[in-house]
């Protein structure tokens, strides 16, 4: 309760804060010019509708400066220009050293050490969710979805074009952005953040349009706005990939064939929100895990490989409540049955299988123009059985070690001041039969004052499983109150899980039972010096507990400074076990 008043006390605060307004803070704005015909992405912007468009420049830089302006033989230009279609960018970099623009040639979304030029866009202008358009100067596109969950999510990957060219003057960028590309809602008149990027890799310089104060909130805060787009649709965003697959082996004299058949669904239902179904999906084309060798008591974690539970996973990871590798994965009887669970003498196992077949999957995912982000998602598997012989009568048996079994996911989310969020989180696993169920639910908050000076985010959990008719329910907080602007920064945080709490069949959690305390403080610079571009010291201390029963496991103290000096002084005390 004591929590409960105190976040109603902050949030308070934030919203008088609302009235404050940051006289200090500059926001650019570039006017949109409409065009009956659309340039040719060649990358040469010699096209006569690049001629009267409107200019963006006098960049500043963003690393390793704090928004000094940009050299003089090194200007950057910006022109945008949009149809019915689309809207197209032109990035002019000029460089009196044309000769030092660096250019490696990479795969999609990796920078390699080249000049890049390109934007970031947030159609919904809520300083939080924006789209990344980068092109390197080796053509390479780089592409990203941005959000306070994820941060930059370069797995996400949409269609749009882009050229480049070089000359005497330095070298240019010209890109053309379909509108589906883009999430936003039909109006008559647009507003839009934007910002305009450009690295030169010779100088390990980085350049903004509008200036970004990075001693307090994120890049995101900091857009300027894009104005002049008016009567445009939202166009329909519609995808379909079916699929097929035929694999014929032999081992040993013996044949064996498998065909399947499946289809990939995108459709945009409404402006912000889009389903993604996968029907019979076939995974075989996703990544191998790397081969590790696991010494500790510890699962080991590995990142997701397949694309459907890769696209658009921002909101569905809101909270942490949700590993996508548990759809899919080992059987939930497969461990029991290894140790010998459900074997009578004289038997043994023939065949287990280590995954589970997807029947089907479906997510919806968006956010309105108001905040207001909706996740849902719903996996089905097949049951899995093992087989089992009796070596004495070369009689054979199935075991059932995963029923039919339905996955679920619900995120609700709401932001707000630009900097805030409060959430609602669940997940659930319902399994056929007498198998375990399993439900957990959290209220996940992120709030900050309008000056992004303090900042206070956690969740409170409690999960529930029922397992051989009873329901075991446990309880998790966290609770971090931060100091996030200036030089000097701070932030304590509390983290309690009781011995009963399980998020493991949706979500990852490696132990339970300890009732932790962090504290840290730290000194940073953003303005180069003159021996330092960046600089960051600090002290970091934790000290830990059981949380039943309530015994002292340990305390360590950091001190550490991540860029220049790797010094770790510790000092731990380890009770005796009792």
């Amino acid at each position: 309760m004591k929590l409960f008043i105190f976040l109603i006390f902050f949030l308070s605060l934030s919203n008088i804060d609302l009235l404050a307004q940051d006289k200090t803070r500059i926001i650019k704005e570039l006017k949109a010019t409409r065009i009956n015909e659309a340039p040719k992405i060649d990358g040469k912007l010699d096209d006569i509708a690049w001629k009267n468009a409107n200019i963006a420049n006098s960049f500043v830089m963003y690393d390793p400066g704090d928004r000094d302006p940009e050299p003089k033989d090194q200007k950057t230009q910006v022109k945008v220009l949009y149809d019915d279609n689309a809207i197209y960018i032109a990035g002019y970099m000029f460089d009196a050293n044309p000769e030092n623009i660096r250019k490696q040639l990479t795969e999609r979304d990796n920078f390699g050490t080249s000049d890049v030029f390109g934007l970031t866009i947030n159609p919904n202008n809520d300083g939080q969710n924006e789209f990344m358009f980068l092109v390197t100067a080796a053509g390479v596109q780089i592409d990203a979805q941005i959000s306070p969950t994820n941060e930059d999510d370069f797995s996400w990957n949409e269609v749009w074009y882009s050229k480049i060219s070089f000359d005497k003057k330095g070298w240019y960028v010209e890109m053309k952005l379909p509108y589906s590309a883009l999430r936003f809602s039909k109006e008559d008149k647009y507003i839009w953040g934007v910002n305009f990027w450009r690295n030169i890799e010779s100088k390990s310089e980085l350049y903004t349009w509008n200036p970004i104060d990075k001693s307090t909130g994120t890049t995101a805060q900091y857009t300027g706005i894009l104005t002049g787009i008016e009567n445009i649709k939202p166009p329909i965003r519609l995808s379909l990939s079916p699929f097929a697959s035929f694999i014929y082996g032999n081992y040993d004299g013996v044949s064996d064939t498998n065909f399947s058949f499946g289809l990939d669904v995108k459709y945009g239902i409404s402006d912000n929100f889009t389903l993604i179904a996968t029907l019979v999906p076939d995974f075989s084309q996703a990544g191998f895990d790397d081969i590790t060798l696991n010494l500790g008591p510890f699962e080991q974690q590995f990142a997701e490989q397949r694309q459907f539970f890769i696209e658009g996973a921002d909101l569905l990871n809101k909270g942490d409540l949700f590993f996508s590798r548990r759809i899919g994965n080992r059987p939930v009887g497969h461990s029991e049955l290894e140790d010998g669970d459900g074997l009578i003498e004289n038997e043994e196992i023939l065949n287990s299988p280590t995954e589970v077949d997807v029947i089907n999957a479906i997510k919806v995912t968006g956010r309105t123009k108001k905040g207001l982000g909706i996740a849902v998602l719903n996996a089905i598997t097949k049951e899995t059985k093992a087989t089992i012989r009796d070596t004495l009568s070369d009689t054979k048996r199935s075991i059932v070690t995963e029923p039919l079994a339905n996955y679920n996911v619900l995120v609700i989310d709401q932001e707000f001041n630009k900097n805030s969020s409060i959430g609602f989180v669940n997940t659930n696993v319902l399994r056929e039969g007498y198998f375990r169920d399993a439900n957990v639910s959290s209220l996940v908050y992120n709030l900050a004052n309008k000056q992004n000076s303090y900042k206070i985010s956690g969740d409170i959990s409690s999960s529930t499983v029922r397992e051989n008719a009873e329901n075991t329910t446990g309880f998790a907080s966290n609770l971090r109150f931060s100091k996030t602007k200036g030089n000097v920064r701070f932030n304590i945080s509390h983290s309690l899980v009781d011995a009963k709490y399980d998020k493991n069949d949706l979500g990852f959690q490696r132990r339970n039972n300890y009732n932790n305390i962090y504290a840290r403080a730290d000194y940073r610079i953003f303005k180069p010096t003159k021996h330092f571009n960046n600089l960051r010291i600090g002290l970091f201390t934790g000290y830990f507990r059981r949380f039943s029963p309530s015994v002292y496991t340990g305390n360590y103290v950091k001190l550490f400074s991540p860029k220049f000096i790797k010094l770790f002084l510790t000092y731990s005390v380890l009770p005796e076990l009792l």
